[in-house]
């Protein structure tokens, strides 16, 4: 094989760009390939992800906390990194649906998106109310696209037609930026493109491990969130006036699929991101012991830490699968039962009183307290530091 001399740069391999989008492949300007082989310009390599994407799980396919939520509260995160919010009379339920964009509408298989399916009806929004989906972008992730052009784009399904609106809010929530979209046809997958302007520097903006913006969907919103579409504002503004109420009907559903949010003025194409890497990113902010789709506080076995008790009480350490945003907040709960803040004892067939301290970013202790010589034990986790 030729020799190519990396070190001393002499090397007839003239590669001009090495990077670009996932799944293209980027021209060598050189006579060798890396292996030595004579390509004359006319090769190629894989090119290597940037993950242009900032929205994290935008194809949907993580949910360990459960896959249907009925009834679901305020604040309350069902899909990995989203989030439903929710001020008003309105009752939804939640799930993940295999409904989604075919391959030939977005030239991309996706398994799953986000149905929220109205139960019980709102039909008049009060001037506070609203009713979002929502993920909050971490200031670190959102610093890759402050303060330039950026483009979100999606594919939707809604049962009401009409306008809807997304918006961007600082962690302040004293600078937003409001934009519509339609539902033209009722129950069809539609895709939305969003142009959205430079953000500001003025006001108040987190670029580090706190929230860096809220991306929300608005199902309604009351007057006190109405704002001016395509421009940011100095206000905390979720919609325009012509947001329609999509919580007006137990009827109404809305659906959400492939979220993407990037650098620049232009649409990509939706980026296939590899699945474990999705997972690392979702578990920075959220893990659990329980399998995925096990809702916490379930009665199983399965992915519970097991110890035995060698004394009055037992203290060991818990390694977190992912480095934690922060210092996160640490759940324990009896594989009998679920009761959380326990650990059950196999042989007393009793739950035990158990708490975590020490609590970093990738590892914390946990103890369970009055324990009884050499029993096992049995327990679940979930660790939580979400935005």
């Amino acid at each position: 094989m030729p020799q190519v001399d990396i070190d001393g740069l002499n090397s007839t391999l003239k590669a001009d760009v090495i990077r670009g989008q996932a799944g293209t492949s980027t021209k060598l300007g050189g006579d060798l390939d890396l292996n030595g082989n004579d390509i004359t310009g006319t090769g190629s390599i894989p090119a290597v992800s940037a993950q242009k994407n900032l929205i994290i799980n935008g194809n949907f396919d993580i949910w360990q906390r459960g896959t249907s939520f009925a009834a679901i509260a305020d604040s309350t995160y069902h899909a990995d990194r989203f989030q439903y919010s929710k001020g008003g009379t309105m009752v939804h339920t939640v799930s993940r649906s295999t409904d989604v964009p075919t391959v030939a509408e977005s030239s991309y298989l996706s398994n799953y998106s986000v149905l929220i399916d109205c139960t019980t009806a709102d039909a008049s929004i009060a001037a506070g109310d609203l009713c979002l989906l929502q993920q909050r972008l971490e200031g670190y992730n959102w610093a890759t696209l402050a303060q330039q052009a950026i483009t979100l784009s999606f594919w939707h399904k809604h049962t009401k037609t009409g306008t809807y609106c997304v918006a961007l809010r600082n962690s302040g929530v004293d600078r937003s930026y409001v934009a519509e979209y339609t539902q033209s046809v009722t129950d069809t997958w539609e895709k939305a493109t969003i142009n959205i302007s430079a953000s500001p520097s003025a006001g108040t903006w987190n670029y580090t491990t706190g929230i860096g913006v809220y991306l929300s969907w608005a199902l309604a919103s009351g007057t006190d969130y109405h704002g001016t579409a395509d421009t940011w504002e100095s206000a905390n503004d979720l919609a325009t006036s012509n947001q329609v109420n999509a919580c007006d009907s137990t009827s109404n559903n809305f659906m959400i699929a492939q979220v993407q949010l990037e650098a620049g003025s232009v649409a990509t194409d939706f980026e296939i991101r590899n699945h474990a890497t999705e997972r690392i990113m979702c578990e920075r902010y959220y893990e659990q012991s329980y399998d995925d789709g096990v809702a916490t506080g379930t009665t199983t076995d399965t992915g519970a830490i097991m110890f035995r008790s060698n004394g009055t009480s037992h203290m060991d350490t818990l390694h977190y699968t992912t480095e934690k945003r922060t210092a996160p907040t640490i759940t324990l709960y009896s594989t009998s039962g679920g009761a959380s803040g326990n650990m059950y004892d196999r042989t007393a067939a009793a739950n035990k009183v158990s708490s975590a301290s020490a609590i970093g970013t990738g590892r914390c202790r946990f103890e369970v307290v009055s324990s009884i010589d050499n029993n096992p034990y049995s327990g679940h986790y979930t660790i939580n530091a979400e935005l």
